[in-house]
């Protein structure tokens, strides 16, 4: 069952996507401003959350939702799986995400990314790549948006040791501040790294203690790991973390 739920999961993602890429070409014509864009974009992300509700039977539920301030801040969140993209952007509407500059050429969905505006970094760039993200990321949260990142760099199955590439949310913590977020969520429980297969369940999503501005850069990095890894450790633990 899960696999057949899997299969209508992503035929159903398919024709959203497809709907959604129809309004392409007036956003294109009547050059859209970035908020117009990341309101369609909107359509796509809750989307994705209804189709994973109501056809997998995959819903989420969030702890510490009162950890996250109404302004500006960074949002640095454990990577397990594709969840985790789709469900902050529908929480976090006005965020920008930091994402790897090859989505850029993904048909579509580059061309909405980088209206959104995403933060697309080339991370073969070195320190040129990181003064851009922290521009980008200043204007993000100039104009009083979000800025969400994954400080794995990249998804990591929950059977892997927790590893982290800290150099980016380091440069950002250090260079804007605002409060930094960790977060964690228990995602691969339901949703593995190298699979499309999905499972039915609760998903919980948690938002610890924001990291205020000033720490040693050090300190802050150590800090933020130990939050998240722990964090990350309990939910995958937890009686209530069952796939069904």
């Amino acid at each position: 069952m899960h696999y057949v739920r899997s299969i209508l999961f992503d035929a159903a993602v398919v024709i959203l996507t497809l709907v959604v890429a129809m309004s392409v070409p007036f956003l294109w014509l009547f050059k859209a401003s970035s908020a117009t864009v990341r309101a369609v974009s909107q359509v796509w992300a809750n989307g994705i959350m209804l189709l994973m509700k109501y056809v997998v039977g995959l819903d989420y539920t969030v702890s510490g939702r009162e950890n996250v301030p109404d302004g500006p801040c960074i949002i640095a969140c454990n990577h397990q799986s594709l969840w985790e993209t789709a469900a902050l952007c529908a929480i976090f509407p006005d965020a920008s995400i930091v994402a790897k500059k090859e989505l850029r050429k993904l048909p579509l969905v580059g061309w909405f990314l980088e209206r959104y505006p995403m933060i697309l970094v080339d991370r073969s760039a070195g320190r040129q790549a990181l003064r851009q993200m922290v521009d980008e990321a200043r204007r993000a949260t100039g104009e009083g948006r979000k800025v969400l990142l994954f400080p794995q760099g990249t998804r990591q199955a929950i059977d892997d040791p927790m590893t982290f590439q800290s150099a980016g949310i380091s440069a950002l913590y250090t260079n804007l501040a605002v409060p930094v977020v960790p977060a964690a969520c228990n995602s691969g429980l339901f949703w593995g790294k190298k699979t499309l297969m999905m499972h039915s369940g609760t998903i919980t999503l948690s938002f610890l203690p924001p990291i205020a501005p000033g720490l040693p850069r050090k300190e802050f990095q150590e800090t933020m790991e130990r939050m998240i890894s722990d964090e990350a450790s309990r939910l995958l633990t937890v009686s209530e973390a069952k796939v069904r």
